[in-house]
């Protein structure tokens, strides 16, 4: 699968769910982007589609920019044993579209300086339907003449918003974001298993909330998935992403002295959904943490007492 080296192209690490369609909006919009990947299928995918893609990340070493999608902290910092990230390379600029934490991208970012690389921060939130149709929603930070040059390939995933130039405040912002995502996730299966409780049809209860003061995008959303059963329902977005974000969310609080009471009691949700055993199963199977409570019982519709 090694690739032949052509100068200049856009590197993209990570193709999955997120990285796949992000990586293809990127490439159709005209730039020589070449996309790595550890697994092979996903490679295999990212080839019918047309885009030149490997499972080896040497294969980026002449790469004048690089867009990063891993799914920790931790995977972010063990690029930084990469050749292509030595400093040594072409690589002058990478763009960080992962929700990894404050410390993880400022620790990669003042390390890369040093290698004379500079880091955009640039999380992004609207799962995959956004990554698809180009309607992320891009939280950017870093230096404005990076921003600047790199801002048409930006512009084909969603729309950005300033952050400023300090690397780490687009995951901040992220981190109130996904505090708000989190919770508004968590209580929309919750809702939806309460209105199975009061033996209401669950699908004409979404419809009647949904668009009242009641509703949300992430009702809206992952509702339908909810009403499906677990072994029709498709994987989009894997809860275990909530589980992590949640998780850094709590830490960053704890950091600010920030006492988080609502998201303490969402990431409680998100790890029983865990113990569960969903963890790679679509985020929206949340809704089985409300199904799954002993406290529950149907009852018959109150129309019928």
């Amino acid at each position: 699968m090694t690739r032949a080296k052509r100068t200049p192209f856009v590197g993209f690490l990570g193709i999955g769910a997120m990285g796949l369609p992000m990586a293809q909006r990127i490439h159709d919009s005209g730039q020589s982007l070449h996309a790595v990947d550890l697994s092979l299928a996903r490679v295999l995918k990212a080839s019918e589609l047309g885009i030149p893609a490997s499972t080896a990340i040497e294969d980026l070493a002449d790469a004048h920019s690089l867009f990063v999608v891993v799914a920790t902290g931790d995977q972010l910092l063990s690029l930084l044993e990469s050749g292509p990230l030595s400093g040594a390379g072409t690589i002058k600029v990478v763009v960080v579209l992962s929700t990894v934490g404050v410390d993880a991208v400022r620790a990669f970012a003042d390390e890369l300086s040093v290698r004379g690389i500079r880091v955009v921060d640039c999380p992004v939130t609207g799962g995959v339907s956004g990554a698809l149709d180009g309607r992320l929603k891009l939280f950017v930070a870093g230096d404005s003449s990076d921003v600047h040059s790199l801002r048409d390939m930006l512009e084909t995933l969603g729309t950005l918003q300033d952050c400023g130039s300090k690397v780490g405040d687009g995951q901040a912002y992220k981190m109130v974001n996904q505090l708000l995502a989190a919770s508004h996730l968590a209580i929309a299966g919750e809702a939806i298993a309460f209105a199975q409780s009061l033996g209401l049809d669950p699908g004409k209860v979404l419809k009647a909330v949904s668009g009242g003061a009641g509703g949300s995008w992430m009702l809206s959303d992952r509702g339908p998935r909810m009403l499906q059963s677990p072994e029709q329902r498709p994987t989009l977005t894997h809860l275990s992403i909530f589980v992590k974000d949640t998780q850094l969310v709590k830490a960053a609080a704890a950091k600010a002295g920030f006492d988080a009471r609502i998201l303490n009691a969402v990431s409680h949700e998100f790890q029983r959904a865990s113990e569960l055993g969903l963890d790679t199963a679509d985020d929206s199977s949340i809704v089985e943490v409300g199904r799954s409570s002993s406290h529950q019982r149907r009852v018959e519709p109150w129309t019928r007492q």
